[in-house]
């Protein structure tokens, strides 16, 4: 097989064209190309925080702006968006959001979610959805980036426009009814998972409805688009059972500056973490103690916490750090297991510490400890344990045999070739006449779901996680 990304795409295997659900155009004025530019290209981002999702699509909006497209962002917090985008030369606009209805026990399934944030009742569904057509009529979109952006898909659906999915697995459950336990530790009877299903698709068909548009069979089915891109290896997808599916690999991190470490000796180890991490601040003590050599990004820590925790040893940098330069450098990472930090260290070949705080980290960081590259502190434990933890991913062996194994795996993967391939399939789906049906996708590369085989350990049964938040932050 070619090394991943850097020969032509393979096609597809895991959904034929046949199976796709198309919605009937409504005449919708998105049809004209962008005004000064070839196409007008919606980036969709619904749920989720911090920067992890602007920074990611970054550098693919730079490359489409470069072939003459117009990129529109829509973003769900626009603070985040003013810390990136204005350099960048973008501009932005708010999403539709529903505020979160807070309940008493945590989500089962990605249905689940959606209940919590208006698909429990269709009145509540109707308001976003409409804001979210009107974006799309206003922008004139020839195609919808979704990035964990469900409304902005089903709007895109009553209105004919191609929608092509953005981000890890967790964004696009697995096409089964219905949509899977999100909990595996816990055992939920199927009667739950079912009843969560049907009153959100109840929702989203009523929505449908509404403006003339045939239901979908099941929550799972609002995800059968044009592209369903999961930019992630099939070892870290969020869904362990997802089976045969076209994985992306990662995208090239923004650019950041070089980072600049303290000059001392020991074991280097470089920290991504945000103040409002779990265990935050034993984190900072675990890593204060250490006798590594310690570089920290911590976007919002309080002047006096970087004073307190500052030391001879031990520097806080003042922007965003490179990476993919960073993970060279470190002998380890620490992370709250945002994907694109831990996945830089991984392709380095170097263990990471994550200290997740949410459902769509907290799974994400299971993938890598089951894959014995990485150690994870349970959000809802103590962290007693953390320095020895990060002595563990410092000079454990096995933990390090590991991590090389997946880069070893990895190590022709070229992420430049990767942002090609969704430039030129994003233009492939822009000229698409409506209504589709669409092509195969011919954007990506296969990667087989193997793990590494130097498995030179593995995790001891997790314990019980039955508060951890609903939404991912990454």
């Amino acid at each position: 097989m070619a090394a991943p990304g850097a020969g032509p795409p393979q096609a597809r295997h895991s959904q034929s064209p046949a199976g796709r659900e198309t919605a009937e155009p409504t005449s919708p004025p998105h049809a004209e190309k962008a005004t000064g530019g070839k196409h007008a290209i919606l980036y969709a981002w619904e749920f989720g925080a911090n920067l992890g999702h602007i920074g990611t699509f970054l550098p693919l909006a730079q490359a489409l702006r470069e072939r003459g497209h117009t990129v529109h962002w829509v973003v769900a917090h626009p603070h985040q968006a003013a810390r990136l985008l204005p350099a960048a030369g973008f501009a932005w606009l708010q999403a539709p959001l529903f505020p979160e209805l807070r309940q008493a026990n945590p989500p089962i399934n990605y249905a689940d979610i959606l209940l919590r944030f208006g698909y429990g009742q269709a009145a509540d569904l109707l308001g976003p959805i409409t804001a979210w057509r009107e974006l799309l009529r206003l922008t004139r979109a020839r195609l919808v980036l979704a990035d964990h952006a469900p409304g902005a898909i089903l709007a895109a659906r009553t209105l004919g426009v191609p929608v092509m999915l953005f981000g890890s697995g967790f964004f696009a459950p697995p096409q089964v009814t219905p949509t899977p336990n999100l909990r595996p530790w816990l055992v939920v009877p199927e009667q739950r998972l079912a009843e969560a299903d049907a009153q959100a698709l109840s929702s989203m068909n009523a929505v449908l409805a509404r403006f003339g548009q045939p239901p979908l069979e099941s929550v799972a089915a609002l995800f059968r688009v044009a592209e369903d891109t999961l930019l992630t290896f099939p070892e870290l997808d969020h869904y362990a059972s997802r089976g045969p599916a076209r994985y992306w690999g990662t995208l090239p991190a923004a650019v950041a500056a070089a980072p600049v470490w303290p000059d001392t000796s020991g074991p280097r180890v470089f920290a991504y973490l945000r103040p409002e991490s779990a265990h935050f601040v034993a984190a900072l003590e675990a890593l204060h103690a250490s006798s590594a050599s310690v570089l920290i990004f911590a976007p919002g820590a309080a002047p006096a916490v970087i004073a307190r925790f500052g030391a001879a040893h031990l520097a806080f940098a003042t922007a965003p750090v490179d990476l993919n330069l960073v993970a060279r450098q470190a002998d380890a990472g620490v992370t709250y297991a945002s994907p694109a930090a831990t996945i830089a260290f991984l392709l380095a070949g170097k263990p990471v510490l994550m200290l997740p705080g949410h459902l769509e980290q907290f799974l994400f960081a299971q993938r890598v400890v089951e894959m014995g590259a990485g150690l994870l502190q349970n959000p809802e434990q103590p962290p007693a344990d953390l320095p020895a933890m990060l002595a563990r991913v410092i000079h454990d062996p096995g933990l390090r045999a590991n991590a090389v194994a997946f880069a070893d795996k990895y190590r022709n993967f070229d992420q430049s070739a990767v942002l090609r391939h969704l430039v030129q399939r994003i233009e492939e789906l822009a000229i698409l006449e409506l209504p589709p049906p669409f092509a195969p996708s011919r954007g990506g590369f296969l990667i087989r779901s193997l793990r590494p085989k130097e498995v030179q350990s593995r995790p001891k049964e997790m314990q019980s996680r039955a508060n951890l938040d609903t939404m991912p932050d990454e």
